[in-house]
């Protein structure tokens, strides 16, 4: 208990009171049942913790402590303590995005996991709870006896939140409580249309049949746009894995040679004059405006930013949602990276070869 008091407290701190409210919703929808508060201050003071470790093996590293020590040299004026200091801060705010990060990527994955997992369950799950009221239960026990195992996390979540209903809290909290558990605007709508049918006395039992027919319809609908567009996926993922990497590794490599042959290469010669033609100045050649190792460091983020929009783009065309992409964008970076030191190396080869 004392130590989340401490969390809580820490995450007040660290984080603004919307920042955790926003917190709140995401861990809801991920399915964490952690307090935000409390979860706010466990990520505040790791990233305080790693802040310092950080920065005390940037002070300590040969390589960076020879770098801290030489701009320390250049400016006598400013004390090595601020210096220091400013070592602190630029690692603070690193740890800090990478952090956040890392863990909004999270818990936007284990939301869209479960938005998938449930919209693919709902659709008979509110057959079944029709079929129940029709035998004459009541709305929330015939909630309860529709939750099967084979509904797998939907079941969970229906039986931890319907329960509160038999002692005593009303049903329409109830089921808020329950659509704040999932990021589904399907899930959202079909309480809403179930609270709306409840409390107007509407027939239930047609509501919840034509909503388990529109949801069965509207999945059949996206795996059906999904297969139009494999084609596309197949396009993208082409350009972004192979398609990229290859041009701007054979890019790097005639710069290379031309950086090699722009030296060695001779004067132009120079024209006749008389008649149409004219005297042709002396031509040089020397060599590309850019050169390879900067177009080294050109490619690696223009291939890191390739990866990362190819991969949101086949998120949308699989599942409708760009939240996936994150998933993908690992996979995609480093086997474009693969791709782009073997034809690097293969290109080297037959110059070699050739030479």
């Amino acid at each position: 208990m004392a130590n989340e008091n401490m969390f809580e407290s820490a995450g007040r701190i660290f984080f603004s009171r919307e920042r955790i409210k926003s917190l709140e919703k995401d861990l809801n929808t991920a399915g964490i049942n952690m307090a935000a508060d409390s979860f706010a201050g466990y990520l505040g003071l790791n990233i305080i913790i790693i802040t310092i470790f950080l920065s005390a093996l940037v002070l300590v590293y040969p390589g960076t402590a020879d770098f801290v020590t030489g701009l320390a040299n250049n400016y006598p004026g400013v004390p090595s303590v601020v210096i220091s200091v400013i070592i602190f801060i630029a690692c603070f705010l690193f740890v800090y995005l990478a952090s956040n990060t890392v863990v909004s990527s999270y818990l936007l994955m284990k939301a869209d996991d479960r938005r998938s997992k449930l919209e693919n369950t709902l659709p008979d799950f509110l057959a079944l709870v029709a079929s129940n009221i029709k035998a004459g239960m009541a709305l929330d026990q015939a909630m309860w006896y529709s939750a099967k195992p084979e509904f797998g996390l939907l079941s969970v979540e229906v039986k931890a939140r319907i329960k509160s209903s038999f002692s005593g809290d009303s049903l329409e909290d109830t089921l808020d409580r329950l659509g704040a558990r999932f990021d589904s605007k399907v899930f959202k709508r079909t309480i809403l249309l179930i609270k709306q049918a409840s409390a107007t006395g509407g027939e239930l039992t047609n509501v919840l049949e034509r909503t388990s027919d529109d949801v069965r319809n509207n999945i059949i609908m996206k795996k059906e746009i999904a297969a139009s567009l494999v084609l596309y996926e197949i396009f993208v993922l082409f350009a972004s894995v192979i398609g990229t990497p290859f041009l701007f590794a054979v890019a790097a490599k005639l710069i290379e040679v031309f950086e090699k042959i722009g030296p060695q290469a001779g004067t132009g010669v120079s024209g006749s004059t008389g008649g149409v033609f004219t005297t042709f100045s002396t031509i040089h050649f020397s060599g590309p405006i850019i050169s390879s190792s900067d177009f080294f460091w050109f490619s690696i983020p223009t291939i890191f930013v390739t990866a990362l929009i190819s991969s949101f783009i086949v998120s949308v065309i699989r599942g409708g949602t760009k939240n996936q992409g994150i998933k993908y964008f690992p996979i995609v970076l480093v086997v474009s990276y693969i791709v782009y030191w073997l034809v690097i190396n293969a290109v080297e080869s037959i110059f070699a070869t050739i030479t």
